[in-house]
């Protein structure tokens, strides 16, 4: 009677409670950072932005000290569980990555390998991108910071989507920033679609920090070499390629805590603890022969053949160290920042343009006027380097007065919210932006505060005033008023300003219907950090 074999069905085990809880908590903490940039409910963000706190780029720009303590115990104890569960990035990539492996056999064709840890590269682009932070240029920062390249793709890609399914009138608030977030989406598909947490591995500045200390951590995954049977499904489902089977070592610098390994060994040869697994066979270890007077060197030709082959190992060295290698890591990183460089430059010169256009008009616009930040900043300087662009406040704002800048700040300050005074209006008792910056770039205020904190002042370009004094109801602080200029018959109504009064809110200039120049424009207050 010949034998039935049944399929193997896998027990559910300690390992695979793991897997799945961790999968949870990331599907949890992946959905409610959408929400905040996709949902525009007051009560649902007020309530839900501790999900952007506690990511750890933000804490460290806004000085939290103890939190990143906790953050770095937490690291220490049982590895970057930050990278695997919190992080919205990460859930991002775990998503694209599961895509194309959706099958059994889809993931026989696309199995993961084992892969050398590209360290020189990595801590390389991380001093790099702490370099330029430090002597003031955030481009870096902006673009690679995980959670803020996710809350751009969120605000920019996701919103606009779900306006679109629920038929609602969809405004971009920047091309620009559309044009970053597309491109960061794409290629974080691509790269998790071929190697799953390459980008974790590689250009993440907050993946590189992690790693120096998860090197050697409390918990951690260990390989029991009497049980393992060397059959690499361990291997093939890391999406860290840190399993490296022929030797039966992890890589804990570059593992991200998955469980993806414990939940694939049909063998139960992985496990998540403390010690380290000895061989019951120590006869089977790997050891170095011990030198006897036996072995002493030959003489003769053995000596020569020696020789000549030490010679022909120094001259292949040298040649490897004079090589140039490249490496296609650099390469992709390097393209990320070359894609968006020439759309940011092609927007400068339009306004330019489109400046140089306007004072052939009929009226000239008025020179020199600056850029208004969002309200709640301690200082310019202090807010454009503590923001990372993430667009939390933009996609908050109910307004849709702020929008992610071009070149207003510099090009080394781009996608840090400005206000857009040609579109709207920042309302007088609205400070839902002060309410959920994650990174205090934007320090929280009140209500009372926020009808007086200044930021800027209205000017009137005389020349260009109508003399509609549309401006005058529509300011909250009842900072303009209308004045005769002229005598006689050529007099006629020009609003003023009283300077006392004016907080730069922008209602008057946005409803001044002056064209195709604004006779009264709000000028930022202190712009030049």
């Amino acid at each position: 009677m010949s034998k039935i074999y049944k399929p193997y069905k896998r027990p559910f085990t300690v390992g695979r409670l793991l897997r799945w809880t961790r999968i949870a908590v990331a599907l949890t903490m992946f959905a409610i950072v959408t929400s905040l940039f996709v949902s525009m409910a007051a009560a649902l963000t007020l309530r839900l932005h501790w999900a952007t706190q506690i990511q750890i780029l933000p804490l460290a720009l806004a000085g939290a000290g103890a939190a990143l303590a906790i953050w770095a115990a937490v690291t220490l104890i049982f590895g970057r569980i930050y990278c695997s569960s919190v992080c919205p990035m990460g859930t991002l990539q775990d998503i694209f990555a599961r895509l194309p492996r959706l099958t059994k056999s889809a993931r026989r064709r696309h199995k993961y390998r084992h892969t050398q840890a590209a360290n020189k590269f990595r801590y390389a682009f991380l001093t790099l991108v702490a370099g330029t932070a430090v002597v003031g240029s955030s481009l870096l920062v902006t673009l690679f910071d995980p959670y803020s390249a996710y809350g751009r793709i969120a605000s920019e890609i996701w919103a606009p989507l779900a306006g679109i399914v629920g038929g609602q009138e969809v405004l971009v608030a920047s091309w620009n920033a559309f044009a970053i977030a597309m491109v960061t989406l794409v290629a974080v598909a691509a790269c998790a679609a071929w190697k799953g947490r390459i980008i974790c591995n590689t250009i993440c500045p907050v993946g590189s920090i992690l790693s120096l200390l998860s090197r050697w951590p409390l918990f951690h995954f260990d390989i029991n070499t009497d049980v393992c049977v060397n059959c690499h499904r361990c291997e093939h489902s890391c999406k860290a390629g840190c399993i490296d089977v022929s030797t039966h070592t992890i890589d804990s610098s570059r593992c991200v805590v998955c469980f993806d390994c414990i939940d694939a060994c049909h063998d139960k040869a992985i496990s998540y603890t403390t010690s380290r697994h000895r061989l019951s066979m120590p006869m089977m270890q790997r050891i170095t022969p011990t030198p006897t007077p036996c072995s002493a060197p030959e003489k003769g030709a053995s000596a020569l053949k020696a020789g000549k082959t030490d010679t022909a190992d120094k001259a292949v060295k040298a040649i490897d160290d004079t090589a140039v290698k490249i490496d296609r890591r650099q390469f992709l990183a390097t393209g990320l920042i070359l894609a968006a460089t020439p759309m940011l430059e092609a927007a400068r010169r339009r306004s330019r343009l489109g400046l140089g256009r306007r004072k052939h008009d009929t009226g000239a616009p008025l020179e020199g006027l600056e850029p208004v930040a969002p309200p709640g900043r301690r200082s310019l300087r202090d807010y454009l380097q503590r923001c990372t662009g993430c667009g939390l406040c933009v996609a908050n704002c109910p307004s849709k007065v702020l929008r992610p800048s071009t070149s207003e700040f510099g090009l080394s300050h781009i996608l840090k919210p400005v206000m857009d005074y040609q579109a709207a209006y920042c309302s007088y008792s609205c400070t839902r932006c002060t309410d959920v910056c994650p990174t205090e770039a934007l320090q929280q205020l009140t209500v009372e505060e926020k009808h007086t904190f200044i930021l800027g002042k209205a000017i009137v370009n005389a020349n260009n005033c109508i003399g509609c004094g549309h401006c005058v109801p529509r300011c909250p602080r009842e900072a303009i008023r209308m004045v005769a200029r002229g005598s006689g018959e050529g007099s006629w109504q020009v609003a003023q300003v009283d300077y006392e009064l004016c907080i730069g809110c922008g209602a008057c200039q946005f409803v001044c219907p002056a064209h195709p120049v604004k006779a009264i424009c709000v000028n930022g207050a202190g712009a030049h950090p």
